[in-house]
């Protein structure tokens, strides 16, 4: 599934949960929003149609972007939507056909200023900060998913606590 995380991240397995529906993979995304300020980084891991991209809209929608206007970034590599935070919304399974600059000027793509999420978040690991919230989405069955979140680092460790405990996970 995934690598683990160098011995720098202290990687801590917070919680799981099961979404029974997109919607509901959205209202966590959305719980997860309120929750997220300027800086922090998610780094999505799952297969295709794991719900990465309706985990983002909901995130979007909780951070005040309109969710409709969230779109999967595959053929872009890269989204910004401004808003009352800006949201970067990277697309890390084509990284290899990114442009050189984009990870030139990764103080842009990971801003103090901004969220940065990440799909396939696993794909370029060696780019992510140090502190980040990596979501793995796994498919159940037909509509449902399990999400399971691992803190690497302080930040990403006090919100995924947040989360869990909004979320009402045990």
């Amino acid at each position: 599934m995934v690598e683990s995380a160098p011995a720098s991240q202290q990687a801590s397995d917070i919680f799981e949960r099961l979404s029974k529906s997109p919607e509901a993979t959205e209202q966590f995304g959305e719980q997860l929003g309120r929750l997220l300020r300027a800086g922090d980084v998610v780094a999505l891991v799952g297969d295709l149609g794991s719900g990465k991209t309706t985990l983002v809209r909901g995130l979007a929608k909780g951070v005040g972007i309109d969710p409709q206007r969230v779109k999967s970034p595959t053929f872009i590599l890269l989204r910004e939507y401004p808003g009352p935070v800006p949201l970067i919304h990277m697309d890390g399974y084509r990284v290899g056909e990114a442009p050189v600059a984009i990870w030139d000027d990764l103080d842009w793509v990971f801003s103090p200023h901004k969220i940065t999420v990440i799909e396939w978040g696993d794909l370029v690991r060696e780019c992510l900060p140090d502190d980040v919230l990596e979501l793995q989405l796994a498919h159940k069955s037909a509509n449902q998913r399990t999400i399971r979140a691992i803190a690497h680092g302080p930040r990403s460790q006090q919100v995924a606590e947040a989360w869990r405990q909004a979320a009402g996970a045990s």
